[in-house]
C-alpha cells in the first residue's frame, strides 16, 4: 500500500495572473517551477474562522486522531490552538527568510504578543472558503510560540480544514503521493501510515519514533503553555528579546533570563588584608582627604588603614607643606602650619587628621573673611615695620624703640631703646576697637612691669626705626639715622653687634640671607653688604628717586623707587636686567615670589600690579585701593596677597587672578603702614601706633597641633 504523497509536494505555483480558484484545485497543475516561500505561503494572516468553529475544529480533530492515547488526545487540543496562536510569529519568521518577499523592512518586522492575540479571529469574522483556509500560513515544527489546551466543546467541518492544514507540517508522509481527502491526510497519526519502502519491523520502529517525536513536542507545547499563563512571558516582551537561527526556527525562550551574578552574589575581596601594610598606606596616601574620609566608612579593615597616622600625614603634607624653590631659602613669614619639627622636617608623632581638619577650618574663614582682632598696644607712634614668626612679634616704631611679642599671651614681653625714649604713662591713650575684638591688653608703659621689660642696649637708634628684618640668628634695622644696627637674637637678650654705615639718607627697607645684608634709601641707592663682616660689597644704582622697598631671592633682587618703576638685579654683576614701569607716579612696596617668577608693585596709583619677572609683562593690575599702597606681601604658597593701604584698609587677594575677595577697612583709626601673614593671620601695624594681628585660627579646633617646636 502506498503512502500518501503530502500535499506540499504538488502544491499549484503562483503568479500574478493565476486566479484564486486554483488554490482549491482537486487535482493540481503539473509542476513547471519551483516555488519560492514567500509564493507558497501567503504574507499576510487571514482572519477567516470563528471562535465557536475553532473549537469545533479543536474537537473533530481529536475524534480524527486514530491510535493517538488519551494523553496524545488532550496534546492535540493544546497543539491546535497554538497553531493559531503561533501563526503570528510564524508568519513573520517566513517573511524574514524570504529573500523575495516584497514586503518593506517595517513589514518584516516581528509583532509582539500583545498583537498576537489582538490577530485571533473574532466571533464576528465571517467564515472563509476552504481555499482561503488553505491560504493560512502553516506552522513551523519547532515552534517556541505557546500553545493553549481547552476543553473541547463542538466540532465543525467547515472550521476543520485550517487546523488539517497546520497539523499536516508536523507529520509529513515518507512517501510522496497524491490525495485529495485533506482531513484525513493531516490528523491521521503517523503510526497508521503504511509504507512500502520501509520493511515492517524498522517502519514500526520509524512510526514509533517520529510518534514519540511528536508527543515530546506537544509536551514541550503544553510547558511553554503553562508557563505562559503563570506569567512567565508577559506581553510587554520586546522583538528583539526573540532571535531566530539561519532555518527561521523560533527560538523564542518561554522562561526568563536570570543573569548568574543576580542569583549569588560575589564576595567581594577586601585588598588590604591581602596587601602590606606599607603597600596600603601608599595607596591610600594618593586619595584626597575627602575620598579618605569616605574610605574609612567602607569597612572595619578600610577603616584602620584609612585612618591611619603615616596616611593622613603623607596626605596633610602634600596639601599644606611649602615647596622651596630657590637657594638660600626665603626667610619664612610667621609659621608654616605643619606641626612640630625634628631635624628640619615635620615630626612624625602628630595628630595629622586634626591637624587637617584645622587647616581646612582656617582656610575656610580666610574665604569668608571672618577673623577675631587682636591689638597691641604700647608704642607712643606711628609703628613702621613688623615680621612674626610662630612664637612672637618684632616692631619699630616711629617713638624710637622695638618691642618684642609673645604670640601666646600677646604681651610685650621686651623693649628695646635709648634712656631717652623711655614712654611715659598712659601712653598710647585708648582707642576704637572692632567689635570682633578678643584681646587687648591695656599698655604697660609707666608700670612696674613696663619699666621692668624696658632695656636700653649697648648701641641704639637715636631716630625713627623705618626698617626690619631677622632669621634665627641677626636682626638687622634700619632708621632714619642713615645706619642700620646687626642684632644677635640667639639669647633671650637681643645684642647689637656692629653698624651699618654708608648712606647717605634715611634708610627705607632692609634684607637679607646667609650671605648677604640689602638695604636702601632715601639717597637712591641699594647697598649689598657681607652678613659676616659687615663690609659693603657693592652699591646698586640705577633708581631716580628713594628706594623704597627691596627684596631677594638668591642672586637676584627686586626694588621699588619713588621714580615709578621697579628694578630686577643680577647681585653677581650688579646690573638692572629689567624694568618693571608703573602706569603712573611712584611705587613704596614690592614682592618676589618664592620662585623668582613674578614680582608685585604698588604706590601711588592706589594699585598692585604683577609683572612676569623673565619678560617684564604685565599680568594684571586688579588690586585697587583708594589711597597709597604703602605695603605688599605676597603669600604664594597659599595663593593670597595682602595689601595695606593708607585708605585704613587691608585687603585680601587671589594671587592668580588678583580678584579681592576680603577687605578690612577702619580696624585701625589711621593708615596702614605694613601688613604680613602666614597660613592663619595678618599682623598690621598703624600710624596710630597699634598692631592689630587678624586671626583666623582663634578657637579653631587643633589650630595649636599647626604651631612649630620654639
Amino acid at each position: 500500500m502506498h503512502r500518501r504523497q503530502s500535499i506540499l509536494s504538488h502544491r499549484p505555483k503562483t503568479s500574478s495572473d493565476v486566479d484564486d480558484d486554483a488554490y482549491t484545485s482537486a487535482a493540481p497543475p503539473p509542476h513547471t517551477m519551483k516555488r519560492t516561500i514567500s509564493q507558497t505561503f501567503p504574507t499576510h494572516y487571514q482572519h477567516d474562522v470563528k471562535d465557536t468553529n475553532m473549537l469545533d475544529a479543536v474537537n473533530e480533530a481529536t475524534m480524527h486522531a486514530d491510535g493517538l492515547s488519551q494523553h496524545s488526545q488532550a496534546s492535540s487540543f493544546s497543539r491546535a490552538f497554538g497553531a493559531v496562536a503561533g501563526s503570528f510569529t510564524r508568519q513573520k519568521t517566513r517573511r524574514r527568510m524570504s529573500s523575495v518577499s516584497s514586503a518593506t523592512p517595517a513589514q518584516r518586522r516581528r509583532g509582539s504578543i500583545h498583537s498576537l492575540f489582538e490577530s485571533l479571529p473574532s466571533s464576528s469574522a465571517s467564515q472563509k472558503s476552504t481555499m482561503d483556509q488553505q491560504r493560512m500560513p502553516l506552522q513551523h515544527q519547532d515552534s517556541g510560540i505557546p500553545t493553549f489546551q481547552l476543553q473541547p466543546q463542538s466540532t465543525s467541518s467547515k472550521a476543520f480544514a485550517p487546523f488539517k492544514r497546520l497539523s499536516s507540517m508536523r507529520r509529513r508522509p515518507t512517501a510522496p503521493g497524491p490525495s485529495t481527502d485533506i482531513t484525513k491526510a493531516l490528523f491521521t497519526p503517523a503510526v497508521s501510515y503504511p509504507s512500502q519502502s520501509v520493511p515492517g519491523a524498522a517502519a514500526r520502529q520509524a512510526a514509533a519514533a517520529a510518534n514519540q517525536d511528536r508527543q515530546n513536542q506537544l509536551r514541550r507545547e503544553q510547558e511553554h503553555t503553562h508557563r505562559f499563563l503563570n506569567g512567565l512571558i508577559t506581553t510587554s516582551m520586546r522583538d528583539d528579546d526573540i532571535k531566530d537561527n539561519e532555518s527561521g526556527v523560533d527560538m523564542t525562550c518561554a522562561s526568563p533570563i536570570v543573569r548568574a551574578d543576580s542569583v549569588t552574589e560575589k564576595k567581594m575581596i577586601d585588598p588590604f588584608q591581602r596587601l602590606p601594610a606599607e603597600l596600603a598606606t601608599t595607596v591610600l596616601s594618593n586619595l584626597d582627604a575627602a575620598s579618605l574620609v569616605r574610605a574609612e566608612r567602607v569597612s572595619r579593615s578600610w577603616n584602620e588603614h584609612a585612618s591611619s597616622p603615616h596616611v593622613w600625614r603623607n596626605v596633610f603634607l602634600r596639601k599644606h607643606e611649602p615647596e622651596v624653590h630657590v637657594s638660600p631659602a626665603p626667610i619664612q613669614m610667621g609659621g608654616l602650619g605643619t606641626g612640630k619639627m625634628a631635624g628640619g622636617n615635620p615630626a612624625p608623632a602628630q595628630d595629622w587628621k586634626q591637624m587637617f581638619r584645622a587647616r581646612s577650618t582656617i582656610d575656610g574663614r580666610w574665604k569668608t573673611g571672618t577673623p577675631a582682632a587682636i591689638y597691641l598696644n604700647g608704642h607712643t607712634d606711628s609703628v613702621y615695620c613688623c615680621q612674626f614668626d610662630e612664637n612672637k612679634a618684632i616692631t619699630g616704631s616711629r617713638d624710637r624703640t622695638i618691642r618684642v611679642w609673645d604670640l601666646k599671651t600677646y604681651k610685650c614681653i621686651r623693649v628695646y631703646g635709648g634712656p631717652n625714649h623711655r614712654p611715659t604713662a598712659n601712653t598710647p591713650p585708648p582707642m576704637e576697637e572692632r567689635p570682633e575684638r578678643v584681646i587687648s591688653h591695656a599698655s604697660l608703659n609707666g608700670t612696674k612691669v613696663g619699666n621692668e621689660i624696658y632695656t636700653v642696649p649697648a648701641d641704639y637708634h637715636d631716630a625713627s626705626i623705618l626698617c626690619l628684618q631677622y632669621d634665627s640668628e641677626i636682626m638687622v634695622t634700619g632708621s632714619s639715622d642713615y645706619t642700620c644696627i646687626v642684632w644677635d637674637i640667639t639669647g633671650d637678650e637681643y645684642v647689637p653687634m656692629y653698624r651699618l654705615r654708608g648712606h647717605e639718607a634715611g634708610v627705607l627697607d632692609v634684607c637679607l640671607d646667609d650671605k648677604y645684608i640689602i638695604s636702601c634709601s632715601k639717597d637712591a641707592m641699594i647697598k649689598v653688604w657681607d652678613r659676616k663682616t659687615g663690609n659693603c660689597v657693592r652699591t646698586l644704582k640705577g633708581h631716580r628717586g628713594p628706594v623704597n622697598a627691596v627684596q631677594l631671592r638668591g642672586n637676584f633682587l627686586v626694588s621699588a623707587s619713588g621714580d615709578g618703576v621697579a628694578k630686577l638685579w643680577n647681585l653677581e654683576t650688579g646690573v638692572s636686567i629689567k624694568d618693571f614701569p608703573s602706569e603712573d607716579r611712584g611705587l613704596a612696596a614690592v614682592e618676589f615670589s618664592d620662585d623668582a617668577k613674578y614680582v608685585l608693585a604698588g604706590g601711588n596709583d592706589h594699585v598692585v600690579y604683577k609683572f612676569d619677572a623673565s619678560t617684564g609683562e604685565l599680568v594684571h593690575s586688579r588690586v585697587k585701593h583708594d589711597g597709597l599702597v604703602r605695603s605688599l606681601f605676597l603669600d604664594a604658597f597659599n595663593g593670597r596677597i595682602v595689601s595695606g593701604s593708607y585708605d585704613q584698609s587691608i585687603q585680601v587677594s587671589d594671587y592668580e587672578t588678583g580678584q579681592t575677595y576680603a577687605v578690612y577697612k577702619n580696624w585701625t583709626t589711621s593708615w596702614i603702614l605694613s601688613a604680613k601673614s602666614d597660613y592663619r593671620r595678618v599682623v598690621a601695624t598703624s600710624q596710630d601706633g597699634r598692631t592689630l594681628i587678624l586671626d583666623f585660627g582663634h578657637n579653631v579646633p587643633g589650630s595649636e597641633l599647626l604651631a612649630g617646636s620654639k
